[in-house]
């Protein structure tokens, strides 16, 4: 097995078609057809159910094909960490509370000490981060939780404080008045983030202290992005637990309140520096983690 065999599998899988594979890699069908015979002689199973109407792939193909993409893209990361044009280049997995709030003042600092590195980031939830620097599909990351995983190390670089948010009306400014107990806020009509969400980590955590399992909460919508959560909050759509420091803008105009978590003990969170610690990051690279580092004396 080699990776040209996994391109022309791979190819052949999305387009379901000998022909159709075989021009967009620009070589013959026949040769197409001999390269899935030969990688179906070496795994020793059927790939693909071939019919004169249609071709499908059978399940041990599906399988091949999530590990096929996967290798393809480790193969191309690191055609990309050695190619000459991409000595200058960084690429930052980030979550995305400290994609607005910590990122843009790391990237400052940064762009005037090395102003010839190029910075990509890719921006997803925590747990998606961690994944791909695990695989060191990107250099380094930034997220909202820490997570076992065997090639990672991480390091705190700032105290997060979570909030209740809810919209600024009469039920709830005198719900705020009241001084609710964390039992009393979690029977709110909710907006969750998605599974793999640092804020919905936090979230499930602060519900747990009173007995409330994410299951338990009325959660009235969930979504993948922190801004249509605050927006959805501003509209009088649903209440949420957040990050203060991503509110902050909208408590000050009142477009939102916010009631402090006064009795959990969970109400802050640690945002955290994360990296490959089986991978010798090049200098570039540890110079960008060093500036990352220092966000925790600096904030």
């Amino acid at each position: 097995m080699d990776f040209k065999q996994l391109e022309i599998f791979v190819a052949l899988v999305q387009n379901e078609s000998f022909s159709i594979a075989a021009k967009e890699l620009g070589i013959s069908q026949p040769t197409v057809s001999l390269q899935i015979k030969q990688l179906e002689e070496e795994l020793d199973t059927a790939l693909f159910i071939r019919s004169t109407r249609e071709l499908k792939v059978t399940e041990a193909g599906t399988l091949l094909y999530k590990e096929a993409k996967n290798l393809l893209t480790k193969r191309d990361r690191v055609m990309e960490k050695f190619g000459e044009k991409n000595q200058n280049k960084i690429i930052v997995g980030v979550s995305k509370i400290p994609a607005s709030h910590i990122l843009p003042k790391v990237l400052l600092k940064y762009r005037r000490e090395f102003p010839n590195i190029s910075v990509v980031i890719k921006e997803t939830n925590s747990v998606q981060t961690i994944k791909k620097v695990s695989d060191y599909m990107v250099d380094l990351g930034i997220v909202g939780m820490k997570k076992d995983d065997e090639n990672c190390d991480f390091a705190p670089i700032f105290e997060d404080e979570f909030v209740f948010i809810c919209p600024n009306n009469d039920y709830y400014r005198k719900l705020k008045e009241s001084k609710p107990s964390i039992r009393e806020l979690v029977r709110q009509p909710m907006i969750s983030r998605e599974e793999g969400s640092g804020i919905r980590n936090k979230m499930d955590a602060i519900a747990s202290e009173v007995g409330v399992s994410h299951d338990q909460l009325d959660v009235v919508l969930t979504v993948n992005d922190d801004m249509l959560v605050k927006k959805m909050v501003g509209q009088g759509v649903g209440t949420s637990f957040f990050s203060k420091i991503a509110v902050e803008d909208m408590i000050e105009d009142g477009s939102i309140l916010a009631i402090p978590l006064t009795e959990s003990k969970e109400r802050y969170r640690n945002l955290y520096a994360c990296w490959n610690k089986k991978v010798t990051l090049p200098v570039h690279v540890r110079s960008f983690l060093d500036l990352i580092l220092d966000c925790e004396n600096e904030m």
